[in-house]
């Protein structure tokens, strides 16, 4: 094999290699958080809160300590003061201290707590106590301190000056600065402690301000999540903070557009249905004719044959005005009146009897007294379509029932035909737009269950289709939630 064949060969699988150890360098992408206006006002509010709490805790230090020291500083001061009051002049410059070289702690003491002294002339030569003992610097008019280390331990130490019989001396009183420092610590810790808690509280003040403040941002929420989505009508904006107003007013004006679209498509939609019905029902009527003078033609079948697609064209045509009508935009300022559905069952089947008898279809109702409350043309509009549904569909021979009454209390309203029936699969699918399903006839256009379902939405009902009870057919089924129930206002539908 040469060697430009055996590079060809080899590159496909280098690629893949390297594809390969590519993706295993991917790191996996990180889920992006979304920003929260509450987490950033927590931190906003967390950060300077530390800041006030670290600045708190050095000025009460700073507050503690000097005071402290302060009184320690007095208490050697007076120690020195009293060792200076037992020096005793011997006479030829000898000088007696009647205390002992290394004197006891005081009452209460720590273990660690040592206390020294030293008496001294001018020259440094030490008269009485620890001759190590380091002195701060003397002042003929003041005591002088200073911070040292004696023996390991950390000490403080004031230095006299004062004549005694006319010679002078230094006296050098020091403690450990043990006890002081516990002192500071718990004052620290006592103080720290009761910042933090300040802060603390502050802190589940603060959350509990920021919870409240922004509870109008979740009612406004839960207004929006509420609405159906068919609803384009304005939010309320007055209880909106001032804060959030204009993103409502942008939204209201999203709202007004596309309600204002909506409005227009159904517009026109409804007027060239409209323009399409005029000169089908003429071309109708002139088919009808052409059938009867060429009947026992050679002609008859094509006319026959156009006369139903024209049939079909038309019944299309109404199909769409009526869903345009069903459509929520173009009913969403009328008012709801109480409807009697016994009597608009009653209105419907002696239009539908009929056809019902030239199929050769049982048509009957079994009513109980029941109203809602509603739109008549609307409600008409669907049970119309339920039964010419049922007809359509149901063989000759067959029975077609129309049902109203309440369940619980609540209304409802149902055609049971004997046909085929609709399988479960299908059930949801037959209530989309130009969804035809298998059992349906040629004639049919696919927007009949549309309509219906679009009605029971803006009954606030639910549109089921259901198993028939003798095991065959279909039983369409509209269930309202509350007898003669009025919507409110600026959601309501009315005549049309």
């Amino acid at each position: 094999m040469c060697r430009a064949c055996a590079a060809s060969s080899a590159s496909p699988l280098r690629s893949a290699a390297f594809a390969a150890w590519a993706t295993g360098l991917k790191t996996p992408e990180r889920k992006r958080i979304r920003p929260s206006i509450r987490r950033r006002l927590l931190a906003y509010l967390l950060a300077p809160l530390t800041v006030l709490l670290v600045i708190g805790v050095v000025i009460d230090h700073r507050s503690i300590v000097t005071p402290i020291h302060a009184a320690f500083d007095r208490s050697l001061v007076r120690t020195a003061t009293a060792i200076a009051v037992q020096i005793r002049h011997e006479g030829n410059g000898n000088f007696s201290v009647p205390l002992p070289e290394r004197p006891p702690p005081p009452l209460r003491a720590m273990p660690d707590e040592r206390i020294f002294y030293r008496v001294t002339d001018t020259q440094g030569n030490t008269l009485a106590g620890t001759a190590g003992l380091p002195m701060a610097a003397p002042d003929e008019d003041d005591f002088s301190f200073r911070d040292v280390t004696y023996e390991g331990l950390p000490l403080r130490v004031v230095s006299y000056r004062l004549n005694v019989d006319g010679h002078p001396l230094v006296v050098t009183s020091g403690e450990t600065t043990f006890r002081r420092e516990r002192i500071v610590h718990q004052l620290d810790l006592s103080f720290g402690l009761n910042d933090f808690v300040q802060m603390l509280l502050v802190f589940v003040f603060a959350l509990m301000g920021i919870a409240i403040a922004t509870r109008p941002l979740y009612r406004l929420r839960d207004r929006i999540v509420a609405r159906p989505a068919r609803v384009l009508d304005p939010i309320d904006t007055d209880d909106v903070p001032n804060e959030v107003l204009p993103l409502v007013q942008s939204i209201n004006t999203l709202l007004a557009t596309v309600r204002d679209s909506a409005l227009s498509q159904q517009h026109f939609l409804a007027n060239a249905a409209h323009q399409l019905r005029t000169p089908l029902t003429g071309l109708k009527a002139q088919l009808e004719v052409m059938v009867r003078e060429t009947s026992g033609t050679a002609l008859q079948p094509r006319v026959e044959q156009l006369h139903s697609g024209i049939d079909r064209l038309a019944h299309t045509a109404n199909q769409l005005l009526a869903l345009a009508r069903a459509e929520p935009s173009a009913h969403r300022s009328s008012r709801f009146h109480k409807v009697d559905l016994p009597r608009l069952i009653g209105e419907i089947i002696n239009a539908s009897l009929d056809r019902a008898l030239s199929h050769h279809i049982d048509l009957g109702a079994d009513c109980q007294p029941v109203q809602v409350q509603g739109l008549y043309w609307l409600l008409h509009e669907a049970l119309n379509n339920l039964i010419d549904n049922a007809i359509r569909h149901t063989p000759a021979g067959g029975q077609i029932t129309v049902s109203c009454g309440t369940v619980h209390g609540c209304p409802f309203l149902e055609v049971e035909d004997t046909g085929a029936g609709i399988a479960p699969a299908e059930r949801d699918k037959v209530k989309e737009r130009f969804y035809r399903g298998q059992n349906s006839s040629g004639d049919s256009c696919g927007l009949g269950l549309s309509i219906v379902d679009e009605a029971a939405r803006a009954h606030g009902a639910t549109f089921r289709i259901l198993e028939g009870r003798m095991g065959k057919g279909t039983r369409m089924r509209i269930d309202f939630s509350h007898p003669a129930q009025p919507r409110p206002a600026g959601n309501s539908p009315g005549p049309g």
